[in-house]
C-alpha cells in the first residue's frame, strides 16, 4: 500500500478528500439554512405554507439522491447553455459538476434538516415566544436569542448524523466525473489491479472521518450541556 501512496496516489487521495469534504460542508451548511427557512415558513401564517413544506420533505426524503443528482446535472447544463445562447448568441457555456453536486445534496439533506428543526420547534413552549415579546424583542431577536439556541441544543445530536450523511452522499459524485474519494479509489483499482488496496483506503478514510466527526460532536454536546447547567 505504501508503494502505491508513494507513486502519487496518496496525493490524489488527499485532493479527493479535500473535494469531498468541501462539497459535504457546503451542502451541510446549506441544508441547515434550508431546514431553518422551511421550519419558519411552515410555522408562519402564510396560506398553504405548511402543506408546501410537508410536500417538500415527503418528496425529497422519498427520492434516491442519485436521481436528483442526475436530473440537476443534465438539466442545469442545458439550461445555462440555453440562457447564454439567448443572451449572447453563443452556446459555449457549461456548468461545473460541483454545482449540481452541491444543489442535489443540499436539497435532499435540507428535507431531513427541516424535519429535525420542525421537531425542535414543536418542543419549544408558547411561553418562550411570549417571553421575547415581553422583553421587547423583535421577532428576529426573539428567534436568534431565545428560540434557535434552544432548538440547537435539542437537534445537535441529530445534526451529527446529518453531517455524516452529507459526507457519505459525496460517494455518489463520482458518477458525474467529480474526483472524489470513491472515484480516485476506482481509478486506482483499475489502473493498478489492486482493488482491495484502493477501496480499503477509501473505507479507512470514511471510517476515520466518522470517528473524528463523532468526537467533535460529542464535545459540542458536552459543551452544550454544561452551558445549560450554568444557566
Amino acid at each position: 500500500m505504501l508503494n502505491y501512496l508513494e507513486q502519487g496516489w496518496g496525493h490524489q487521495f488527499v485532493k479527493a478528500f479535500g473535494m469531498s469534504f468541501s462539497i459535504a460542508i457546503i451542502s451541510f451548511v446549506l441544508s441547515i439554512i434550508i431546514g431553518i427557512g422551511a421550519t419558519l415558513l411552515a410555522s408562519s401564517r402564510i396560506r398553504f405554507a405548511a402543506a408546501i413544506v410537508k410536500f417538500y420533505t415527503y418528496l425529497f426524503r422519498s427520492l434516491p439522491g442519485i436521481l436528483l443528482l442526475l436530473l440537476i446535472f443534465y438539466t442545469a447544463d442545458s439550461l445555462i447553455q440555453s440562457l447564454v445562447k439567448f443572451l449572447t448568441g453563443t452556446s459555449d457555456a457549461s456548468v461545473s459538476p460541483v454545482v449540481p453536486a452541491v444543489l442535489s445534496t443540499s436539497i435532499v439533506l435540507g428535507a431531513y434538516a427541516t424535519e429535525l428543526f420542525k421537531a425542535g420547534w414543536a418542543d419549544i413552549s408558547a411561553g418562550q415566544h411570549e417571553a421575547g415579546r415581553a422583553l421587547g424583542f423583535t421577532r428576529f431577536q426573539s428567534l436568534a436569542l431565545i428560540i434557535l439556541p434552544q432548538i440547537y441544543r435539542k437537534v445537535l445530536p441529530h445534526l451529527g448524523s446529518l453531517w455524516l450523511i452529507s459526507m457519505k452522499e459525496t460517494a455518489l459524485l463520482s458518477i458525474i466525473g467529480i474526483p472524489d474519494i470513491v472515484r480516485i479509489a476506482s481509478l486506482g483499482a483499475r489502473s493498478t489491479g489492486a482493488p482491495f488496496t484502493f477501496y480499503g483506503i477509501a473505507i479507512a478514510i470514511f471510517i476515520a472521518f466518522a470517528f473524528a466527526s463523532s468526537r467533535v460532536f460529542s464535545y459540542l454536546e458536552g459543551r452544550s450541556r454544561r452551558s445549560m447547567g450554568a444557566i
